[in-house]
């Protein structure tokens, strides 16, 4: 017995782009590549109709709404991303000490930061690429989730400890978003 959506969002489906759907199990192939993701919600119905994909909830509350409006935006994200691709660009800002970033696997290697002796680590996730110059930092990927949080990880390794931040302005800081061809400067 289906019941009839009260709340329903759609998105268009680009041409270049193959979506299919499996069970609550989205798949999302374009030039870049391909992403998948689940949306196990129980009050949220997913379909594909055509060139658009449907998300619609039975539920009259405010929450269940609001979830509609998040699975049509990570749909919408995982579009882009197969489509054009993410890419954030951080600058590496020192007074004193010249701080050198090293990229070993998975990890960002940040060296003599504030001339500490040690080294500090930040963890990228998935699959995003880095590249770096002499005072900044490129992480791009397909996956906006990965691409942030990666480069979160890398700002939040440059936090400073017991001392003014006002003062210590080191670190690693995030100054522009890209997505496709859309430029987002934080600065």
């Amino acid at each position: 017995m289906t019941e009839e959506a009260i709340y329903q969002q759609q998105i268009t489906i680009p041409s270049e782009c193959q979506v299919s759907l499996e069970e609550k199990t989205v798949t999302v192939n374009g030039p870049k590549g391909s992403l998948k993701r689940s949306f196990p919600e129980p009050q949220t119905q997913i379909k594909i109709e055509g060139d658009a994909f449907i998300a619609s909830t039975h539920i009259n509350r405010k929450r269940s709404r609001a979830l509609v409006g998040t699975v049509v935006a990570h749909i919408r994200n995982m579009l882009i991303g197969v489509q054009h691709g993410y890419e954030y660009e951080m600058k590496i800002v020192y007074s004193h000490f010249p701080i050198t970033v090293e990229i070993k696997d998975e990890t960002v290697i940040i060296k003599n930061f504030i001339g500490e002796r040690g080294s500090r680590t930040a963890r990228l996730i998935g699959d995003v690429q880095v590249r770096t110059t002499e005072d900044e930092v490129f992480i791009s990927g397909i996956d906006i989730e990965h691409v942030s949080q990666s480069a979160a990880n890398i700002q939040q390794a440059c936090k400073i400890r017991d001392k003014d931040r006002r003062v210590f302005l080191d670190g690693i800081y995030v100054i522009r978003k890209r997505k496709g061809e859309e430029t987002k400067s934080i600065v």
